[in-house]
C-alpha cells in the first residue's frame, strides 16, 4: 500500500490549475472525460479551454499549442501527474497500471483555444463477469481517502457509458443515459465516485422496439388464471419515465398455484457480491443478513476495514438516518432504523 505522504494533497496535483499564457484568459475551465472499456482499460481526455480575444491572443495561443504538443511547456496538464497517480492506484489495488497511448493536441476556432491531453489508463476498472466496476482506482490508503477529493468551480468530471453497457448501480443518482457528470465546485468522500456498468443482454435494453416483457407477462398471467397455476411465473415491470438503457433490474412478482400474489422472497441470502456495492450498501446488506443489527466491532472484522473508516462511515450513515447507533457498555450496537434492540450480548 502506498504511503499517504506520497499521495497528491489535493486535486491540483492531479488536474492542476495551470496559469494561462500571456494575454489569454481561460474560458469554460477543464473537463476530464473518462470512458471505461470492457477489458478494464479506460480512455481519458483532459481538455482545457481558453477564451481568445483578437488576432494577438490567437497567435499567442497557437505558439503555445505547438509547444504543448511537443511537451515543452507546463500549461495544461502534464502526463507525469497522471503517471504518478496511476502508480499510487496500482499499489492500492494490486493491479498493474500504465499510462499509454499519450497524445497532446490543440485546436483554435470561434474565439476559443483548447488544449487536450488524451491517454489510455490500463487496468483502471475491475471487470467481474459482464460488469465494469469503476471505483477503486480513485481510492488511496485502504479506501480511507481519494486522490480526487475536490473539483473547483471551473472543473468537471464526466464518466461516459461504455458502448453496449448500461448502469447497474451508482451512488450518483443523476446519470443521464448512463453518463455520470460531476460539476464543480464540489468535494468527494472516498468511494463517492463509483459506477457499475453491466453488459446489455441480447439486443440490449436500448435496442428494444417494443415491450416484449410486458406482453409475455400478460400471456403468463392468462395462463395462470386459466390453468390454476402449474408453477411460478414472473411479471417483469419497467418503471415509467425511465429510459430502458438506464433502467434498474426489473421488479418481480411471483404467483402461487392459485394465482395469488406470493410473499416476496428473502433478499438477505448473501448472494450479493459485496465488491459491487458501495460502502453504505455493503453495511446495510450485512445488517439485513444479520437480523437488522450488528456490533460495530463485528462490522470491522467482516469488512476488514480499519476502525477509523468504519467509525467515520457509520457516523455519516447515522447522520443521514440510514442506521442507528447505540452505546451499550463497551460496545456500539448498529441497527437498521426502527429496529428493536432487544437483548444484547456484550461478550
Amino acid at each position: 500500500m502506498a504511503a499517504s505522504v506520497d499521495a497528491p494533497t489535493d486535486v491540483d496535483a492531479a488536474v492542476a490549475n495551470r496559469s494561462a499564457p500571456a494575454n489569454v484568459t481561460r474560458s469554460n475551465g477543464t473537463t476530464m472525460y473518462v470512458t471505461p472499456q470492457s477489458d478494464g482499460d479506460a480512455h481519458w481526455n483532459v481538455s482545457t479551454r481558453f477564451a481568445l480575444d483578437g488576432a494577438n491572443e490567437t497567435a499567442a495561443f497557437e505558439r503555445l499549442g505547438k509547444e504543448f504538443e511537443r511537451g515543452q511547456n507546463d500549461v495544461g496538464y502534464s502526463v507525469e501527474l497522471f503517471r504518478k497517480v496511476a502508480r499510487l492506484a496500482a499499489d492500492e489495488t494490486g493491479r498493474t497500471m500504465r499510462i499509454r497511448q499519450v497524445d497532446r493536441s490543440y485546436h483554435v476556432g470561434n474565439g476559443t483555444g483548447r488544449l487536450s491531453l488524451t491517454f489510455t489508463w490500463t487496468n483502471f476498472s475491475r471487470t467481474p463477469g459482464d460488469r465494469i466496476v469503476v471505483r477503486d482506482a480513485f481510492l488511496l490508503d485502504g479506501g480511507n481517502s481519494t486522490w480526487l477529493w475536490e473539483l473547483r468551480d471551473d472543473q468537471r468530471l464526466v464518466i461516459q457509458k461504455p458502448e453496449g453497457y448500461h448502469v447497474k448501480s451508482s451512488p450518483n443518482k443523476g446519470h443521464e443515459n448512463g453518463t455520470l457528470r460531476y460539476e464543480g465546485p464540489t468535494s468527494f468522500f472516498p468511494g463517492e465516485i463509483a459506477v457499475t456498468y453491466e453488459k446489455n443482454s441480447g439486443q440490449g435494453p436500448s435496442q428494444e422496439s417494443f415491450d416484449w416483457r410486458g406482453i409475455l407477462g400478460i400471456v403468463l398471467l392468462l395462463f395462470v388464471v386459466s390453468t390454476g397455476g402449474a408453477g411460478l411465473y414472473v411479471l417483469a415491470q419497467r418503471r415509467d419515465g425511465e429510459s430502458s438503457d438506464d433502467a434498474p433490474p426489473a421488479e418481480e412478482q411471483t404467483f402461487d398455484r392459485a394465482g395469488s400474489l406470493a410473499p416476496e422472497p428473502d433478499e438477505s441470502d448473501g448472494d450479493t457480491d459485496p465488491e459491487l456495492l458501495s460502502d453504505e450498501e455493503r453495511v446495510e446488506h450485512m445488517l439485513r443478513r444479520n437480523g437488522g443489527r450488528m456490533k460495530q466491532a463485528d462490522i470491522v472484522t467482516e469488512t476488514n476495514w480499519s476502525n477509523a473508516k468504519v467509525s467515520q462511515l457509520l457516523s455519516s450513515m447515522a447522520d443521514e438516518g440510514q442506521v442507528d447507533k447505540l452505546r451499550i457498555g463497551r460496545e456500539n450496537l448498529i441497527t437498521l432504523p426502527d429496529e428493536e434492540v432487544g437483548d444484547f450480548d456484550e461478550e
